[in-house]
């Protein structure tokens, strides 16, 4: 930066006395300064990725190793940065050893580790539909070990660039535009990634499959991790909510994204048959007014051909 500072002083000293335009000459150098400046802030954007996932990878691979990490990671933001003193990094230690170093937690951040390496392979990734499979394997495995993890939702909902990891290897100012924050985010997950590649005539029954996929998963996160202290143990009240409202909806929204995407007929024949079995959902006057709209701004493909 001083050079560049330098360099434009050099050059528009002259200008700035005479008051002169720049020449070609003088658009040339500054747009190959700026050529050259944008490379070199690339090439070190791409050595800090490079460092990063292969820190990253590495720790996830066990949960000893993620922690060893962790440790490293805490040590260098919260204590080395701050100039703290080493024995009250050790004393910090110890206390998280006693109250917060627990088996669920270093499988928590093996979980954050992975969605940090698929965060830095999306910000490569010129496609973030090609990330489908890879997102829903790391959700899936979260839920596959909610009982594990219990107590531990909201540190996997906390973006993952927000972590100790990310700001250690320098990395949390990342852009990734439409990236979930957190492998938690489902509804992200689906909207941003995992759905917008389906919504094709050709591929209604994976867009329907992938739906009712995303309603399990929003159910199986409320049904695992949720009591709200209910005296009756074997009851889940948020989730027995969700189940009489939350589900109606998505399973509303479901149809709509299949009627849009091309499945007319279909969709609108089960949106009816949801109405009838719903009418006294909080939601069910808008969804009659959409229903409608729906129905009248598309008509049948054939009668639209016959105007053609």
């Amino acid at each position: 930066m001083k050079n560049l500072t330098l360099f434009l002083l050099i050059l528009l000293t002259p200008l700035l006395a005479e008051e002169k335009p720049l020449t070609d000459v003088d658009r040339q150098l500054l747009l190959e300064k700026l050529k050259s400046i944008q490379e070199d802030s690339d090439n070190t954007l791409d050595g800090r990725f490079g460092v990063a996932l292969s820190a990253f990878k590495k720790a996830r691979e066990s949960s000893a190793a993620a922690h060893e990490l962790y440790l490293n990671c805490v040590e260098k933001i919260r204590f080395q940065e701050e100039v703290k003193k080493n024995s009250e990094f050790r004393e910090w230690k110890s206390r998280h050893k006693e109250r917060t170093d627990t088996p669920g937690f270093r499988l928590a951040l093996r979980h954050q580790l992975n969605w940090l390496v698929l965060s830095l392979e999306a910000a490569k990734s010129p496609d973030l539909g090609a990330m489908s499979t890879q997102s829903l394997a790391v959700l899936e495995a979260i839920l596959r070990e909610a009982e594990e993890l219990k107590g531990l939702e909201d540190f996997l909902k906390n973006p993952v660039l927000d972590s100790v990891f990310a700001k250690a290897y320098d990395i949390e100012n990342i852009k990734i535009t439409s990236w979930p924050e957190s492998p938690l985010a489902i509804q992200a997950i689906y909207d941003s990634i995992v759905l917008p590649p389906l919504r094709d005539p050709k591929l209604i029954p994976q867009l329907r499959e992938a739906w009712l996929k995303r309603i399990e998963h929003e159910g199986l996160l409320l049904e695992k991790w949720t009591d709200e202290g209910s005296a009756d143990k074997d009851r889940k009240p948020a989730f027995e909510k969700w189940l009489a409202e939350g589900r109606k909806v998505l399973t509303w929204q479901m149809e709509v994204d299949l009627f849009t995407a091309g499945d007319q007929r279909a969709a609108a024949l089960r949106m009816l048959e949801h109405l009838k079995a719903n009418l006294t959902h909080k939601s069910a006057p808008k969804w009659i007014e959409q229903f409608t709209s729906l129905v009248e701004a598309n008509p049948a493909q054939e009668d639209a051909a016959k105007t053609e």
